[in-house]
């Protein structure tokens, strides 16, 4: 399936807000083509990146006054595990449902069914954390994580994989017909290649595209940082979303796995409007110059800027973590911004 829609809008997830009322308007308004379902980590603690997506995680525990989550594998934990595969047997992904409890924004999809808006909108997005930042976050009684133990390690690609084919389902009952975007969040990707990460390099890339590879729509990866870019570009997904503002010039170091990205159909999903203060002295010319400027960078090495074209334009990462009018602000400017460059380009 190849992106259709270049220069269109799509956030990455999450807000600062904590009414879901007050972001409904705003995912409307900026992202029309592409809306996805929002995050509110302020909101409760069950909206963690880990806690989100952790209900039908064999024997996982959480004590909400510490902030920890753990899963527990000594006490019942291979009857829980029996269970777990029994579910995927079957086919059941209702144990994997997302439910508002743990994800409040995810009510924002059966709103938005109901109107008659669906009509403009061209994919729908919707967002997991993905194998190795759960994995790493994810420990067990004794402070193990996860990823490096292959039994929980699969389970935990399994349990992903339902997750993300839940979420699809759901869109697909509630907006047929409308193409499907699953990003898979991973921040801790930025650690990769680091003396102190550990992880393996096959091990990263089997476990992200098993998960790809659950689904039948598009799918992609959100990095916010630095990282061994020809990794991801070596996996099995459509769309590679990063920041654009802060790390273009360390993804230019990797032509090669660039180019044949996109020669296959990838798509970059440009995270050129900044989630940081610096939002406050950008607008929408001097952030189309820049994307402009990394453009020329990227052709300069020996890539197709027609294929460059075909972007998406999101902001950097999530805006939870700033105050709630600079938010707002990201969304307004995203929406600028792919406003002119669809005018000029």
């Amino acid at each position: 399936m190849l992106f259709d829609s270049p220069f269109a809008t799509t956030g990455i997830g999450s807000f600062p807000h904590r009414n879901e009322k007050e972001v409904y308007p705003l995912i409307l308004q900026n992202f029309p083509e592409i809306p996805f379902w929002p995050q509110f980590p302020k909101r409760s603690f069950l909206e963690g990146m880990i806690l989100q997506f952790s209900q039908g995680f064999p024997n996982l525990k959480w004590d909400e006054k510490k902030q920890t989550v753990w899963v527990d594998t000594a006490q019942g934990f291979d009857q829980e595990v029996d269970r777990f595969y029994g579910w995927l047997e079957e086919g059941d992904l209702e144990p994997f449902q997302i439910k508002e409890d743990f994800a409040k924004g995810i009510g924002f999809l059966e709103a938005l069914a109901s109107t008659d808006y669906p009509k403009k909108i061209r994919y729908i997005k919707g967002q997991i954390t993905g194998p190795v930042t759960f994995g790493l976050a994810l420990t067990d009684q004794e402070q193990r994580a996860v990823f490096y133990e292959p039994t929980l390690r699969e389970i935990l690609i399994k349990h992903l994989s339902s997750k993300a084919q839940w979420m699809e389902k759901r869109f697909n009952d509630l907006f047929p017909g409308v193409k499907t975007i699953i990003s898979f969040d991973e921040p801790s990707l930025s650690s990769f290649g680091s003396a102190f990460s550990g992880l393996n390099r096959e091990e990263v890339i089997s476990s992200l595209n098993e998960c790809f590879n659950a689904v039948n729509g598009l799918t992609g990866v959100h990095c916010c940082g630095n990282t061994d870019w020809s990794l991801l570009l070596s996996t099995d997904l459509d769309i590679l979303s990063f920041d654009a503002y802060g790390y273009l010039e360390t993804l230019a170091l990797y032509p090669k796995e660039l180019r044949k990205f996109l020669e296959r159909g990838g798509v970059l999903a440009w995270g050129i409007v900044p989630t940081s203060e610096e939002i406050e002295k950008e607008d929408p010319k001097s952030l189309i110059e820049r994307f402009r400027t990394g453009v020329k960078s990227l052709s300069k090495k020996g890539i197709d800027p027609a294929l460059l074209q075909r972007a998406i334009i999101t902001p950097s990462c999530g805006t939870a973590s700033l105050p709630i009018p600079l938010a707002e602000r990201v969304c307004q400017v995203t929406a600028e911004v792919s406003k002119r460059l669809r005018e000029t380009e």
